[in-house]
């Protein structure tokens, strides 16, 4: 945390008059958050990065197995892969990066590795799905919501940036985040409860030493 700090001061120096308080320093995490999560993360690695690589190749390799190709191509799931991971993936990114800002940084630095790491993948592996996609795309489903917003999905997204998923790997960090969150949050509410229960029944000594406890644990 010592880079965090050399850059909160400067923050500091240049917008609060040299002086940390707790604007000071939501305003620092804040930033530094949305700089990570929204121009390196997504602008930088997820959109421009990811979409060059995408445009290197004719020809990919072909992962696909016998039981993918027993798989149907099922367009309500759409719901999970488009309507629903994009959105809360954005409130993961959001929360943690205006709410609970100072653990932003462990959420960002780990998308970031991710998609260096798929990045470096698509770069010298080129995993596509265009036979599926051709196969689908020829014959459309016509009347059907879901699968227009997959037909419309594929015509955008690169098709040699199959392998690894950024769709599981971001629904898994994220997933990891609000656990460990609420894993997190339940002890704290625990504590929170034991003190009063003590402080209540008058057990002053008690309620200090878990007061006390609590304090360094945060630290």
């Amino acid at each position: 945390m010592r880079l965090h700090d050399t850059y909160q001061r400067l923050v500091e120096r240049v917008f609060f008059r040299g002086r940390r308080t707790r604007l000071s320093e939501a305003v620092s995490f804040i930033a530094a958050n949305l700089f990570l999560f929204v121009v390196v993360f997504y602008i930088l690695l997820n959109t421009f990065v990811y979409d060059w690589t995408g445009s290197l190749y004719v020809h990919g390799f072909h992962l696909n197995t016998v039981l993918d190709n027993l798989i149907p191509f099922v367009p309500e799931w759409a719901i999970f892969y488009l309507y629903l991971f994009y959105p809360l993936s954005a409130l993961t990114m959001a929360w943690f990066a205006f709410v609970d800002y100072r653990r932003g940084y462990a959420l960002a630095f780990s998308l970031i590795l991710i998609n260096l790491v798929a990045d470096f993948v698509y770069l010298v592996f080129p995993v596509t799905t265009d036979i599926y996609r051709q196969a689908l795309l020829s014959h459309p489903l016509a009347g059907n919501a879901f699968a227009s917003a997959m037909y419309a999905q594929y015509g955008e997204d690169p098709s040699f940036n199959c392998f690894p998923s950024l769709h599981a790997a971001v629904a898994t960090i994220s997933f990891y985040a609000w656990h460990r969150y609420a894993r997190l949050l339940h002890s704290r509410i625990a504590r929170a409860i034991a003190i009063g229960r003590d402080a209540g029944r008058g057990h002053r000594g008690r309620a200090f030493h878990l007061v006390r406890q609590t304090t360094l644990h945060r630290r």
